[in-house]
């Protein structure tokens, strides 16, 4: 019997399309204001997503971006984006993304001190740092005293890989918002009887995993990563082949080169090594030019 493509199961909130759709509605904006205090550690009252472009269907589509940007209330910024898969370049791409949002202040007349601070929030699904906790801050600050330069930079990294495997009761809220976002549908609904926040996180995520639009964009997005994984693979396992050959290649040289060195034909190296001869005489032409072939 043909699955489709609608099952009842509950979409991924690591999906980064799901994620952003689950926490930018306007019915919903309570649970992200709820999930960033619990992120930041502060009391903000109020956010107000920014970049809301949710309307392209194809992952690859430079428009469609699925990053959030919120403003707060104090007029603060905060970028958060969900990653399944990294790059050795993530944090310095972190950075870009924080450099780009912060000079957005920038306007004709104002003044340094008008700037508001501006947060990167990164929640990855693998691990990124070389920490055993899950919950990593940075800011700049000074190597031997401590001090903060400027309060104006903060970046947060939330590496789901490494949640500690607590009992619900034992979990703070960021901890409990992180287990709502990897956990199956049974474990979320666990979170929603001891929470009406989770409880209303629960509803949210089984209204979106209900509308046939929604879930057919998340399967786009889906199929388009594991798509850009397996071609990351293949470049891979063609990279290791061809290396494999190169060495292969140079192994033969250096063997032929010494047994020329030692007085060997190349019609005796070819007889001993099963190397064909033109292969032979072209290592020679181009490794020893100057070296008379004996025949």
């Amino acid at each position: 019997m043909e699955v489709s493509l609608y099952t009842e199961e509950l979409l991924d909130l690591r999906n980064d399309f799901v994620f952003k759709t689950f926490f930018s509605s306007r019915s919903s904006n309570h649970l992200l204001l709820e999930f960033l205090n619990a992120v930041l550690e502060e009391t903000i009252i109020a956010v107000e997503v920014t970049n809301t472009n949710l309307q392209k269907m194809h992952a690859n589509d430079k428009a469609s971006s699925m990053d959030m940007r919120v403003k707060t209330e104090r007029g603060e910024q905060v970028n958060i984006e969900m990653q399944v898969q990294g790059h050795r370049a993530l944090p310095e791409r972190m950075l870009m993304y924080w450099a780009k949002m912060y000079a957005l202040q920038d306007k004709v007349n104002n003044s340094y001190s008008q700037l508001k601070k501006a947060t990167q929030i990164l929640i990855t699904d693998f691990n990124l740092l070389p920490k055993k906790h899950f919950h990593s801050k940075f800011q700049l600050t000074d190597k031997e005293a401590g001090a903060i330069f400027t309060k104006h930079i903060e970046i947060h990294v939330l590496e789901l890989s490494k949640l500690p495997n607590l009992s619900i009761v034992e979990t703070d809220e960021l901890e409990k918002w992180l287990l709502f976002m990897k956990s199956d549908k049974k474990k979320k609904e666990a979170l929603a009887m001891e929470s009406p926040i989770f409880k209303e996180a629960l509803e949210e995520i089984e209204r979106l995993s209900q509308d046939p639009e929604t879930r057919a964009i998340a399967i786009s997005h889906e199929i388009h990563l594991r798509d850009q994984i397996q071609r990351e693979e293949d470049a891979r396992e063609d990279g290791m082949e061809k290396g494999i050959e190169k060495g292969k290649k140079v192994e033969r040289e250096v063997i032929i080169l010494g047994m020329i060195s030692k007085g060997f034909s190349a019609e005796e190296i070819s007889n001993t090594t099963s190397v064909p001869l033109k292969e032979i005489k072209e290592i020679l032409n181009t490794k020893n030019g100057h070296r008379t072939i004996k025949k």
